[in-house]
């Protein structure tokens, strides 16, 4: 179990927002400092611990009667592998321009909405997840890591068999898994659609086989 004593600055900027649901922001305003592909040189100062959003989504820091809480975190760089494989997540989850250094391992889980919004990160493994909202990748560039437990391949997004109540945005996100899957989603149930526009870039194989999208599958133009 973490200790608050044990809790770096922005480690503890984050525990002490998420029973209110406010947004750490630890970008510094400047453009060339806040590229997320430069985001491997951030230092501490930007540095959040994969396990301790874990921790706040699985209820380390229960919030005070009155107050709805949600993890929201934006220009960090992610330590560690973020790993909700098979969790319960009663809360929201907002990360945007953020830099992981491992994949996010989200398999067979049940959440609340979840987006990763301008988010550099090595494969997301979302098979048989639950998603009560929506599923929000845009402009992420999601590379594929290594092969799953699930299906054996490498894979920049796995869907499989998943169940979304609202939409799956891919909007202007950038799967690169060359000679692989970039986007592996046999199986998918997203009630609200897919959205897969405005510069929506793949490298690798698109599987949907069996997929059910009621909101329609929207690819392509406009760039």
């Amino acid at each position: 179990m973490l200790s608050y004593d044990e809790l770096t600055a922005p480690e503890r900027a984050l525990w002490n927002a998420f029973p209110e649901g406010r947004r750490v922001d630890v970008r510094t305003g400047v453009p060339e400092d806040d590229r997320v592909a430069g985001g491997g040189r951030w230092g501490p100062e930007r540095t959040v611990r994969a396990s301790v959003i874990a921790a706040l989504l699985l209820g380390a820091n229960t919030p005070q009667p009155g107050t709805v809480a949600r993890l929201g975190l934006a220009g960090a760089r992610i330590s560690g592998r973020l790993d909700l494989a098979g969790a319960q997540v009663a809360h929201a989850l907002w990360l945007e321009d953020c830099w992981f250094e491992e994949g996010v391992d989200l398999l067979g889980a049940s959440t609340q909405s979840i987006a990763m919004v301008g988010c550099r990160v090595p494969g997301v493994e979302a098979g048989v997840i639950r998603v009560e909202g929506r599923l929000d990748l845009r402009r992420s560039h999601l590379e594929g890591g290594s092969a799953s437990p699930f299906h054996r391949r490498v894979t920049a997004l796995s869907l499989i068999n998943a169940q979304v109540s609202g939409v799956v945005n891919l909007n202007g996100a950038e799967l690169t898994a060359p000679g692989r899957w970039a986007l592996s989603a046999g199986g998918l149930v997203a009630e609200g659609g897919v959205y897969c526009q405005h510069g929506f870039v793949a490298h690798g194989e698109i599987r949907l086989m069996g997929a059910q999208l009621p909101g329609a599958c929207t690819c392509g133009a406009p760039g």
